[in-house]
């Protein structure tokens, strides 16, 4: 029985890596064979990991459908003693309920959640159920839920996704106008992707890349230009020296753009500008975030470039 669970262990582990690292189709893929192998084994357990974790692949492409299917398969096997398999399970429910939309529905299973996961104490989901209360809560309560759940995840030391809490909880103190305090929680977040990326987690380095150019963003808009520049300089360094994070470098260069036009080094800015429009276009920027990939094209015309350069 060792041997068997191994063995699917490894699999499980494959498919994570694969989603956590954004593909998203090998990942799927990898949890099929995973959900075709915990059948033939007849272990009840991993086949309700596989199903709520395909279900998580089918609500990233919108099918919802498909994500309700195989929570109901997963719900049926599911044993809700067994932690690891059921936490998965509840993680995939409560947003498949956030993307079916029902704003009271949304907030019971998600209150429901939290209190299984602190009763359980399944210390990871009690971050994440935070996290997602976060995103459906009113703006004035987001900073709250948001510092309820990194609290808890640094006592107990859960550290494998305070990146992202992070993150959430800079852009919260951005959006309610507290500038500096979002800085710190971006350098914060910063500082957790790295230690993620030291210890070899799937998509930390994208996450340092991103964590990285928001300190820089912030910093430019407080015109603390030392700061931005040493963060969007390991940015751009980190961005180059890997593919997953290729799509980000453009906005890196048009922010390291701005720093140096600060600095009266209006030639320089054009370069990066110009280097951060090319490397958009290869990256389809502007059918990705074509918001962002405006806002380069008017620095551009603002530096008196011309965009299709």
């Amino acid at each position: 029985m060792s041997v068997l669970v191994t063995t699917l262990r490894s699999v499980l582990a494959t498919a994570d890596a694969h989603l956590a690292a954004g593909r998203l189709g090998a990942g799927r893929k990898a949890y099929e064979d995973l959900l075709e192998r915990s059948q033939e084994k007849t272990d009840r357990a991993m086949e309700a990991v596989a199903r709520s974790m395909l279900a998580l692949c089918m609500l990233r492409t919108r099918d919802l459908d498909g994500a309700r299917s195989q929570l109901q398969s997963a719900g049926r096997v599911l044993d809700p003693l067994h932690l690891e398999s059921y936490a998965r399970y509840r993680r995939s429910l409560c947003r498949l309920a956030i993307e079916e939309g029902n704003a009271g529905t949304v907030v019971a299973e998600l209150r429901d959640y939290l209190s299984w996961a602190e009763d359980a104490r399944s210390h990871p989901e009690v971050l994440d159920a935070c996290v997602l209360l976060a995103g459906t809560a009113p703006a004035a309560d987001r900073i709250d839920w948001l510092q309820r759940g990194i609290d808890h995840a640094l006592n107990f030391e859960v550290h494998e996704t305070l990146g992202s809490a992070y993150n959430d909880l800079a852009a919260a103190l951005d959006q309610a106008g507290a500038l500096p305090e979002a800085l710190e929680a971006y350098q914060q977040s910063l500082a957790w992707h790295e230690l993620s990326a030291e210890q070899g987690q799937p998509g930390a380095r994208r996450g340092v890349v991103g964590a990285g150019w928001a300190v820089g963003t912030l910093a430019n808009r407080l015109e603390e230009w030392p700061l931005a520049r040493a963060r969007l300089e390991e940015a751009q360094q980190t961005a180059m020296a890997f593919d997953d994070a290729a799509d980000l470098l453009s906005l890196i260069l048009a922010e390291l753009a701005v720093v140096y036009e600060a600095a009266g080094d209006v030639v320089e800015a054009r370069r990066l500008v110009i280097q951060a429009l090319k490397s958009g276009r290869e990256q389809s920027l502007d059918a990705i975030w074509p918001q962002r990939w405006q806002a380069i094209c008017d620095y551009a015309r603002k530096l008196e470039l011309d965009p299709s350069i």
